[in-house]
């Protein structure tokens, strides 16, 4: 799909071409299945497996084979009807769990904050009143509630995970002038957690011996929740971030509406709860999707290098930039290479070895989980296949062969770029011995991102080249 340019007193700025298709609403859906599949029979893979199945097939329909309609409004009502789901799905859910720490659980008080977070989130979203005055700040009166609470929660909600451990004592140790790289960190779990969590040798007279598992991104963006008091600030802001960033993307009521799942996604809590590092990574990719429509080349550079080297797995992603290469003049490309080796080749020049130990070796020895929602997982639970040797190959060989796939046929946009990203994603994540909500909010999140930013604005005629 081409780009509709127009020039303004402000710059050049993208529109998008509208089409009587149904990719938009097929992203929808396909975020709706991500961020429900936790809780779609717990405990039991095959249907979670199920409704991630039918997610990657309607971002597939989305980006290869986009179903025409000819009827623009029976399309229309169908997208309002699926954001609204996702809206009550996501809010409700939302409130159950922050409500939790300040009333007992069905008690006519947790049911009032429930009522009232919901009622705000649609206010907020303008799905309900949009037409009295001054509803334009509603969404920015549900986000700020949504944080003050949100704080609170977290204050009463200590989480001992090994991820949150690692985020405030590499931050704390990068504060303090040493290097995370080369530390160690307190073996949190007992046995057999022990066991289960990390591969063998990791472990030495209960210390994690491998350093700071993450690249520098998540060391850095940890930093301001560690001196704010609780690393999990970090991902509060950046979920915030994130909403704030699909409000100024959209160019509609159900892109506006879509904005306030940045923070009230069903997963969302959950993830913030475990200190995960997923949302800098949703956040990222927003305001990258962004900065290509309004095409603020710098910032497209800068944060297109952040991005991809945000996390280990966005490697596989690297083909998809071929659907942007349009934005990547020789200037974009040394700003985004020097801003990604700005931020990772001082930790590794530092200590090379130790580097390279936390950031491949690590994930290299980390173990099988059974516990896992993944196709792998599950025919290795059920048939014993496939062998051990193939655990690391598989989600490189398909999530790269998929993100080819895309690069060559999918429409040359900076929303479906979004929705490569998703879909490369959960294949790879699919095909992982260890595969977690976490893992599966970015892709939703980057659902999310595309069906905000997929074309809604009339083509003009005879756009300019």
């Amino acid at each position: 799909m081409s780009l509709d340019v127009q020039s303004t007193a402000k710059g050049v700025r993208t529109l998008r071409k509208a089409s009587a298709n149904s990719s938009r609403l097929m992203l929808l859906f396909g975020a709706l299945m991500v961020m429900l599949f936790p809780w779609v029979a717990p405990g039991s893979t095959a249907p979670q497996l199920g409704a991630l199945l039918v997610a990657a097939a309607a971002a597939g329909v989305a980006l290869f084979k986009p179903i025409a309609t000819r009827d623009p409004g029976g399309l229309r009502r169908a997208e309002w009807a699926m954001i609204g789901l996702l809206l009550l799905t996501g809010l409700i859910l939302t409130a159950a769990a922050l409500a939790r720490p300040f009333a007992r659980l069905g008690s006519p008080l947790w049911l009032t904050v429930m009522a009232v977070y919901t009622i705000l989130g649609l206010v907020g979203a303008l799905m309900l009143v949009r037409r009295l005055p001054h509803t334009k700040w509603a969404f920015a009166l549900f986000l700020l509630a949504h944080a003050a609470v949100t704080v609170a929660f977290l204050r009463s909600s200590p989480f001992a995970i090994d991820v949150e451990m690692f985020l405030r004592d590499g931050a704390g140790a990068l504060l303090n002038g040493h290097n995370p790289y080369s530390m160690t960190f307190p073996n949190i779990y007992q046995s057999p957690a022990t066991e289960q969590f990390y591969g063998p040798g990791v472990v030495v007279n209960g210390r994690v011996t491998y350093g700071f598992p993450y690249l520098p991104i998540a060391l850095l963006v940890a930093i301001p929740g560690r001196l704010l008091g609780d690393v999990r600030y970090s991902q509060l802001i950046a979920m915030l971030v994130t909403a704030l960033v699909l409000r100024r993307l959209a160019t509609d009521r159900i892109g506006r509406a879509a904005a306030v799942l940045g923070v009230a996604s069903p997963a969302a809590i959950p993830v913030l709860l475990g200190a995960w590092t997923e949302p800098t990574l949703v956040a990222l990719l927003a305001c990258l999707v962004l900065a290509l429509e309004r095409r603020r080349y710098t910032f497209v550079a800068v944060f297109l290098g952040l991005f991809m080297v945000s996390k280990q797995y966005v490697v596989v992603a690297i083909p998809l930039i071929w659907l942007i290469r349009a934005w990547l003049t020789r200037r974009v490309i040394v700003i985004g290479v020097g801003v990604a080796a700005a931020v990772t080749l001082p930790f590794f020049l530092v200590n090379p070895a130790a580097f390279w130990k936390a950031i491949v070796s690590f994930q290299l020895v980390q173990p099988f989980r059974a516990d896992s929602v993944s196709l792998l997982v599950s025919s290795v639970n059920t048939f014993g296949w496939p062998p051990p040797w193939t655990y690391s190959l598989l989600p490189l060989v398909g999530g790269g062969l998929t993100a080819l796939a895309l690069a060559l046929r999918a429409p040359r946009t900076p929303a479906a770029f979004a929705a490569g990203i998703g879909l490369t994603l959960l294949v790879t994540i699919l095909l992982s011995k260890q595969a977690f909500m976490n893992y599966y909010f970015l892709v939703s999140g980057a659902f999310l991102i595309a069906a905000v930013a997929w074309p809604t604005q009339p083509e003009r005629a005879n756009p300019p080249p």
